[in-house]
């Protein structure tokens, strides 16, 4: 039902010849490629597919499930956490506000926070710009778990891991990719303007662009009945289950924080390489949409197919295919979105995935094949075909390769120095709250904070164990002893001292 619904997409929104003078270009082969990858890996997990050119959505496709369980099928209207793609919007919105002259990007770190006696960095050389471009030096591990992860956080406690902030090991001036940034931007617009980011997105993006089914609040989305897609992954223990991580209002945050559609994101895009017109009567400033493409950060980097030279205000720039393309892609615990275009050619691209494993590397080829046909290369279909195939011989092993990893893991031999028990309590952090450790029926370990769960594995330093908080992504956790009683715990350079 699933290929048959994708395949009738194509077939309404494009023409099933080759591209020829005045015809749209054929995305049917596109859809049995993609279809074909979901039955070799035996995992119908979702995948939604737009593709825009000179000023219209040339082409939908839709596969796969947002719910496995409920068999729920993937349409145009499915709902899709794009995780890091929301920074694009959040820089366009400060750049909207800079325009409308309510802020400056050169606002300096300190003057944003005029109160805030900064310890470890120098806030007055650092700019609003330096932190959406991410060159401003400022590391700050806390405020990206607090916002993005276990969602303790509220306004005080916000400022106050904003005060926190300490030098990164690049320095000021050289790009280093983080979530921090749009973090400490955030907390900064929200008290500028008066209303929360958030808020400001729908109001300056969202409803001028007509994007119905996009929200920075997972509450507004479960209100409004919008299926929203669950996350899987092939790399977990049981890949048609999803997930425990599910996002919500408090981990919805500036750097990774909207839920979508692919028609959506299609008219996101549209604006994009609309500059010279308002879009359909109610668009954006061309200017500012210009101003946001130009980069303003120097790189040399590789992500699968895509080179990145630049990074602009929210998007990565570099050559692709020979062209000049600005893209932006997210990752989370159980999905996959991918955001490009190219300017030069009006040509852009939309790929929402709900799975994480796999998700990127059949988004990379999706890429191929839909760039390809667009700039007319004769041999796009044939690589094409020849790279899922591959992918899907790939698939198989990655999901074997894995599952021996997990099985390694489960024999490694504890390494404490007392018994379970004395692990057990709860463990605080002025800042970010309580982790609680306790015992599950099966005698393991499991560890609570706020949104997150996990239960530890062994590691083989002594005092430390193995848990993912963010399935698929194993950290070792630090528990520091004086004698025979556990005196904290740490993570990620967070410490959290027992308290009962």
């Amino acid at each position: 039902m699933i290929r048959v619904f994708a395949l009738m997409v194509a077939a309404m929104v494009t023409t099933a010849t080759p591209a020829a003078a005045g015809q749209a270009p054929d995305f049917a082969p596109l859809a049995d490629l993609i279809q074909k990858t979901k039955d070799v890996t035996a995992h119908p997990s979702g995948t939604a597919v737009a593709v825009v050119k000179d000023g219209k959505v040339i082409f939908e496709g839709y596969f796969g499930f947002a719910d496995i369980q409920r068999q729920a099928p993937v349409t145009r209207d499915t709902v899709f956490y794009i995780a890091s793609a929301t920074k694009p919007f959040l820089a366009l919105n400060t750049l909207l506000k800079e325009h409308d002259g309510l802020l400056s990007t050169h606002t300096s770190m300190q003057q944003m926070f005029p109160d805030i006696a900064f310890q470890d960095i120098k806030a007055g050389d650092l700019t609003a710009r330096d932190l959406l471009v991410h060159t401003s030096g400022v590391e700050n591990h806390p405020l990206v778990w607090a916002t993005a992860l276990s969602g303790v956080h509220d306004t005080q406690s916000r400022r106050r891991l904003v005060a926190a902030s300490h030098p990164n090991e690049a320095g000021r001036g050289t790009f280093d990719y983080s979530n921090v940034g749009y973090n400490i931007v955030s907390v900064w617009l929200d008290e500028r303007l008066g209303t929360r980011w958030q808020d400001q997105l729908n109001s300056t993006i969202f409803q001028p662009l007509g994007m119905q089914r996009t929200s920075a609040y997972m509450s507004q989305a479960e209100a409004k009945g919008w299926r929203v897609a669950r996350p899987y992954s092939l790399g977990s223990a049981e890949p048609n289950q999803p997930l425990y991580l599910a996002k919500h209002d408090d981990t919805m945050q500036a750097a990774g924080g909207l839920v979508s559609t692919a028609p959506d994101l299609a008219k996101f895009l549209l604006a994009q390489l609309s500059t010279d017109i308002p879009v359909e009567g109610r668009g954006l400033p061309g200017t500012v949409i210009i101003r946001s493409q130009i980069p303003e950060a120097t790189l040399e980097e590789d992500y699968l197919d895509f080179q990145r030279t630049g990074y602009a205000w929210g998007w990565y720039t570099g050559q692709y295919k020979g062209r000049n393309m600005l893209h932006h892609f997210g990752g989370f615990a159980g999905f996959h979105a991918h955001l490009s275009f190219m300017p030069g050619e009006n040509i852009g691209l939309v790929v929402l995935n709900n799975e994480d494993f796999l998700g990127a590397r059949l988004t990379n080829l999706i890429a191929d094949y839909v760039y390809g046909v667009l700039l007319e290369q004769l041999d796009a279909g044939l690589n094409a075909s020849t790279r899922f195939e591959e992918l899907q011989a790939q698939a198989l092993k990655m999901r074997a390769s894995v599952r021996k990893q997990r099985e390694g893991l489960l024999e490694r031999k504890w390494s404490l120095s007392q018994p379970h028990e004395a692990y057990l309590g709860t463990y605080s952090n002025a800042l970010l709250g309580d982790i609680t450790v306790t015992l599950n029926d099966g005698r393991g370990m499991v560890f609570h904070w706020g949104r997150l769960s996990a239960t530890a594995s062994a590691y083989e330093k002594t005092d430390h164990v193995r848990i993912e908080f963010v399935p698929g992504s194993g950290l070792a956790l630090a528990f520091e002893i004086d004698g025979e009683s556990v005196q904290s715990l740490s993570i990620d350079e967070m410490r959290f001292v027992k308290i009962r």
